[in-house]
């Protein structure tokens, strides 16, 4: 069974180290992270300033240098909602899937559960997908794209105006 294919346009916002802020539209910058791995391309997005903040706090060391959040503007994605249980099961996926903390199974040598997820996403050939904040599950979500800026999937533009932000 395919999952229900959502159709997503509106403005997101990346948050990233001034110095990397040329280079925003690229994706991530280290080769594995909670929905990507072995290189995998994946730009990591949030709806609003508040949980593009919040999901850097978790990442954010007292020494980084200063960091900027950056609005985009998002069209044409087709993404999964993993919001939805029904996108979950036909994806052959666990609710929670997306939410087991991946940093600790990866530091033990473990694939991390969460790749079940976005892996699956990957397969169905859509964008990317909508995944709940680990924290606050029902009040913030964001989104992560696997295709990008080519031909037939989501385009992502830089709008104005940066801010910095500690």
């Amino acid at each position: 069974m395919m999952p229900e294919e959502v159709s997503l346009s509106g403005r997101f916002y990346r948050i990233t180290f001034a110095t990397d802020a040329h280079r925003v539209l690229g994706g991530v910058i280290h080769p594995v992270g909670r929905f990507h791995h072995n290189g995998q391309p994946a730009f990591y997005c949030s709806p609003t300033p508040e949980a593009a903040t919040a999901a850097v706090k978790v990442y954010a060391k007292p020494d980084d240098p200063p960091r900027v959040i950056i609005p985009l503007d998002v069209t044409n994605a087709r993404i999964c909602d993993l919001r939805k249980p029904e996108t979950c099961a036909a994806l052959g996926i666990q609710m929670d899937t997306p939410s087991i903390p991946w940093m600790p199974q990866r530091a033990n040598g473990i694939p991390a559960t969460s790749w079940q997820a976005s892996d699956a996403v990957r397969a169905s050939g859509m964008d990317g997908m909508i995944y709940t904040c680990r924290r606050k599950p029902r009040l913030r979500w964001h989104l992560v794209l696997f295709h990008w800026n080519t031909a037939g999937h989501a385009q992502v533009r830089a709008a104005s105006p940066q801010q910095f932000i500690l």
